[in-house]
C-alpha cells in the first residue's frame, strides 16, 4: 500500500480548523442566547457572510502551498469586498456592433454583406477560397462575393470553380476583343440562402481594353420595402487604361439600369485603381477607407447611400497584392432613422362642402366691400373671412405619416390593403381563395390608380402649389 503524501496530513487539519473557527464565531455571536426561533431575510445573511469572510481572511492569510481551490476562493472573496452583493464585477447582456448584428441577421441585413477581393488568378487560389468558407462563419454567410482579376477564359466551366455548391456563379471571361493575354476578368457568387436562382439574372456585362464589368440583378428573401430589387455591379479597370473613357462608358451603363429600375438598390464595387466614380456620379458615395496595397486605396464600394457599408479589411487570398474588403451594410431604413409625424388634415367630405356652399350663400359681402378702401383690401378680408368658415365647418383628422410610406398613397389604396387580410383569413378557413384574389386585384388597381393621379398632379409645375394649399 502506498504512503501518503506529508502534505495530506497538513492540508487536512487546516481545512478543519478553518472550520471549526468559522463554527465557534458563528454560535458564539450570532445564535442568540434565548431559545427562540430569530428569521433572517437574504440581506442579513450576505451581510453576515460578508463579515465573517473579512474575518477569516484577517486571520488566516492564504499562503502560496494551499491547493488552488482554496485560493481561488480567497481571491473572490476578497473581491466581494468591494461588491458584496454581487462579488466580482460580471459583464451582462450582449454585445454589440455592427458586426455582431450581422451575425445574428447573416441574411435579414437591409443590403447584402459583400466580400471585395483582387484575386489575381482565381483557380490557384481555389482551396483557400474553399477553406475560408468552410471554417470561417462570416465568410461562409456573405451574401455576396466580388472577384476582380479572375483571369479566367471559357475554357473553365463554372463547376470547377464552384465553391461547395453554396454559391451561384455569374461571371465575364476576358475575351479576344480586349487584346488582354494576361488578367482581366470578374466573377460574382451569391450566396444560395440569401436568394433563390429564379430571382438572379445577367443584366449586362463587357470586356473590353479599358473597362471590364458585370451587372446582375437579384431580389434577396429579406430586403427593405423601399427596395423592389438590388442591382451589383464588379467594375474593372485597369492601371494603364483611359480613365475617362472608363468611366464614361460605365455611366451610361449604370444610368440606364437605374433608369429601367429607379426603386432598385445600386451596388457598384470592384477595382478601380486610378480612377474615381465620383467625378462623372458625385451623388455616390465611397464606403471603402481603409488601405489595401501599402497606404493605396485601390477598391472601391459605391453607392447612393451615405451610411451604407462599412469597410473591414482582410486578408489577401494566397499571394495576391490586395486585401480583401468584407463589406458590413451599416444602412438603415428610414423608418428606423426618422421619426413618425402626426398632423392634422382637413376631411374634405360631401356633406362638409354643401354646409360650407350654405354658409358663404347667407353671407353679405357688401358689408365687406363697404369697408374696405380698394380692392387688395377686400380680397384680403374676403379671404380671411373664407379660411375662418372653413376652420369651423370642415372637420379635421389627426393623421399619421411613416417615414417609409409611399407619397402616392391615399384612403382608396390604404381601404384595400387593409380589406384584403380578412379575406385571406377566411380563405384559409374555408378553403376558397377566389375572394382573395379578387381583393388582391383590387389592391392592384388602387395602388395604379394613386400612382396615376399623384403623377398627374404633379406632372405641372404651376399645379403643385394648388395641391399644398389643398384647393385641389
Amino acid at each position: 500500500m502506498a504512503r501518503p503524501r506529508p502534505d495530506t496530513f497538513l492540508t487536512v487539519p487546516l481545512r478543519l480548523s478553518t472550520f471549526l473557527v468559522f463554527y465557534l464565531f458563528f454560535a458564539l455571536v450570532y445564535i442568540p442566547k434565548s431559545s427562540s426561533l430569530i428569521v433572517y431575510d437574504h440581506r442579513s445573511l450576505v451581510n453576515i457572510g460578508d463579515k465573517v469572510a473579512h474575518l477569516i481572511l484577517d486571520t488566516f492569510k492564504p499562503d502560496p502551498s494551499w491547493p488552488p481551490e482554496i485560493l481561488r476562493g480567497a481571491e473572490n472573496n476578497k473581491g466581494r469586498a468591494a461588491h458584496p452583493r454581487r462579488g466580482t464585477k460580471k459583464r451582462r447582456g450582449k454585445r454589440t456592433g455592427i458586426r455582431n448584428r450581422l451575425r445574428q441577421q447573416a441574411h435579414r441585413a437591409s443590403l447584402p454583406s459583400i466580400l471585395l477581393a483582387n484575386i489575381q488568378s482565381m483557380e490557384n487560389k481555389l482551396d483557400d477560397l474553399r477553406a475560408r468558407v468552410t471554417f470561417q462563419c462570416d465568410m461562409r454567410d456573405y451574401n455576396i462575393l466580388c472577384f476582380t482579376e479572375t483571369w479566367l477564359t471559357p475554357t473553365v466551366s463554372d463547376q470547377a470553380v464552384t465553391v461547395l455548391d453554396s454559391f451561384f456563379v455569374l461571371r465575364t471571361d476576358r475575351t479576344a476583343e480586349s487584346n488582354k493575354t494576361k488578367g482581366g476578368g470578374v466573377c460574382f457568387m451569391v450566396n444560395r440562402k440569401s436568394c433563390d436562382a429564379r430571382s438572379i439574372s445577367a443584366l449586362c456585362s463587357g470586356c473590353l481594353p479599358h473597362l471590364e464589368f458585370l451587372s446582375i440583378k437579384c431580389r434577396p428573401f429579406c430586403l427593405p420595402r423601399k427596395f423592389t430589387s438590388v442591382i451589383a455591379t464588379v467594375v474593372y479597370i485597369p492601371a494603364q487604361a483611359d480613365t475617362g473613357m472608363a468611366l464614361s462608358e460605365l455611366h451610361d451603363e449604370l444610368s440606364s439600369l437605374q433608369n429601367k429600375d429607379p426603386g432598385a438598390a445600386l451596388i457598384v464595387a470592384g477595382d478601380f485603381n486610378k480612377a474615381n466614380l465620383r467625378q462623372v456620379i458625385p451623388n455616390f458615395y465611397q464606403h471603402v477607407s481603409c488601405p489595401l496595397r501599402g497606404d493605396r486605396i485601390l477598391d472601391h464600394c459605391y453607392t447612393p447611400y451615405k451610411q451604407g457599408y462599412k469597410a473591414v479589411s482582410h486578408p489577401a487570398f494566397g499571394k495576391s497584392d490586395h486585401n480583401a474588403i468584407f463589406l458590413i451594410p451599416q444602412y438603415k431604413q428610414n423608418i428606423w432613422r426618422e421619426e413618425v409625424t402626426k398632423r392634422e388634415v382637413k376631411r374634405w367630405t360631401a356633406q362638409s362642402e354643401a354646409t360650407l356652399q350654405d354658409a358663404l350663400n347667407d353671407v353679405d359681402w357688401d358689408m365687406f366691400r363697404a369697408c374696405a378702401v380698394n380692392i387688395n383690401e377686400f380680397t384680403e378680408v374676403a379671404v380671411c373671412f373664407v379660411n375662418m368658415l372653413a376652420e369651423e365647418i370642415i372637420p379635421t383628422a389627426r393623421v399619421t405619416t411613416f417615414p417609409n410610406q409611399k407619397p402616392w398613397m391615399d384612403r382608396s389604396s390604404r381601404t384595400a390593403v387593409n380589406a384584403r387580410t380578412p379575406t385571406y383569413n377566411a380563405g384559409l378557413a374555408t378553403g376558397d381563395m377566389s375572394t382573395y384574389k379578387a381583393a388582391s386585384y383590387g389592391v392592384r388597381h388602387a395602388v395604379r390608380d394613386a400612382k396615376r393621379l399623384y403623377r398627374e398632379l404633379y406632372s405641372k409645375p404651376r399645379d403643385k402649389g394648388l395641391v399644398r394649399t389643398g384647393l385641389i
